[in-house]
């Protein structure tokens, strides 16, 4: 029996497509449901555009999730509301990074910093702070990773003095992804087992995912230079897969494969590799909305049409401004736009709220202790202290 045949039971077969996730179908089906019947506008209208974009990133829709950032801005600056308009920045800063957009990335970043810095921040939730802090050490983490590290720190610090386990469980995710990107790989897997944990302790899939994600890489680096057989990482990366398709993260999904089929490559699999491969390539991947080339495979600059199409800098006409409206040149300059699309129908009625099951596939992770904080924080205290020397 092959490697490819004994995990038939756990990866889905080729020629089918993912399931989306059902929870998050769930939510976009709320959140369109309140805007169709009039939620009410202002900010409460802004914050329900947040939540499409939010879950529509995850879902790796990139023009929708640009398009629901675009009219929560809109909706953040003309109420003169600073709270929805760093949640707006943080959002807008995650989607630039994860298509490699590094520049962009930091921008967003360091606006929802100053946002929550500025004078107005004693109406912020503290919350959100900590947000913007841990999302510009995501921003920095490939570029700087000692002020990775940095605000990496001071968002472990705020997260111990609030109790926030949420903030604190993507923190040390963080820190374990800038380990990992110094090659400290034991460092790195001590912390993503600790985000792990705490992620289950709190039920939250997602950390759970990107914790498991860094667990994946690290395997697969180790697997790579020949310091551990296949078989860890083969097993690791099936149960990732399964968690990436239940919450629906498409892009992470085509990920994983690709790099099971490298995996079954190893293992002299041709047909798994192969099949794993079709499935990979089969997801569909953010282009270019003039070029139609891929995005988000390389680092490039970026940047978004009025239309909420993603496009190449390179790509973006000279005669293109800011202050441009919609209509003047969109379907003229967009391959998206310029496409026929039938009229939409409203959307269907969201269904009744249910208890959600916390089964997680990849078993009991270790118990969030205050051991683990104090850890964490003498790593970064040794860390800083041999920087120092």
């Amino acid at each position: 029996m092959t490697a490819s045949e004994h995990n038939d039971e756990r990866t889905p077969v080729d020629g089918q497509s993912s399931p989306v996730a059902p929870h998050a179908n769930t939510a976009l089906s709320y959140a369109r449901h309140a805007l169709y019947n009039d939620c009410g506008g202002g900010s409460t209208a802004g914050l329900v555009h947040l939540t499409v974009a939010s879950v529509s990133l995850e879902l790796g829709a990139f023009s929708k999730a640009m398009d629901g950032f675009q009219k929560a801005l809109a909706a953040a600056q003309a109420h003169n509301d600073n709270s929805l308009l760093l949640q707006v920045y943080v959002g807008l800063s995650e989607l630039w990074r994860r298509l490699r957009d590094t520049e962009r990335a930091v921008a967003c970043a360091a606006r929802a910093c100053d946002l929550g810095r500025g004078p107005n921040s004693a109406d912020l939730n503290t919350r959100h702070h900590r947000a913007a802090l841990l999302q510009m050490a995501a921003a920095l983490r490939a570029r700087e990773p000692g002020d990775a590290r940095d605000y990496c720190t001071e968002a472990l610090r705020l997260a111990a003095v609030a109790g926030d386990q949420g903030c604190y469980a993507r923190a040390v995710r963080i820190a374990g992804d800038v380990y990992r990107r110094k090659c400290d790989i034991g460092k790195a897997l001590r912390h993503y087992e600790v985000a792990m944990g705490a992620g289950q302790a709190l039920g939250d899939r997602l950390a759970q995912m990107e914790a498991m994600d860094g667990a994946a890489r690290c395997l697969e680096a180790l697997r790579l230079q020949g310091r551990i057989c296949n078989c860890r990482p083969l097993e690791f990366n099936t149960r990732l897969l399964e968690v990436a398709t239940s919450v629906g993260a498409k892009m992470l999904v085509r990920r994983i494969r690709l790099r099971l089929a490298g995996i079954y490559s190893a293992l002299g699999d041709a047909a798994g590799a192969a099949r794993v491969t079709r499935s990979a390539l089969a997801t569909a991947t953010p282009r270019c909305a003039r070029c139609r080339r891929a995005i988000g495979d390389v680092p490039a600059p970026l940047a978004a049409l009025p239309c909420a199409h993603i496009v190449h800098h390179a790509c973006l006409p000279e005669s293109w401004s800011r202050r441009s409206a919609r209509g003047a040149a969109g379907g003229a300059e967009c391959a998206e736009c310029a496409s026929p699309r039938g009229p939409r129908a409203p959307p269907p009625a969201p269904p009744a709220p249910r208890h959600l099951p916390q089964e997680f596939p990849f078993g009991t992770p270790p118990t969030l202790r205050d051991s683990d904080l104090n850890s964490i924080f003498s790593d970064h205290s040794s860390q800083q202290a041999t920087s120092s020397v």
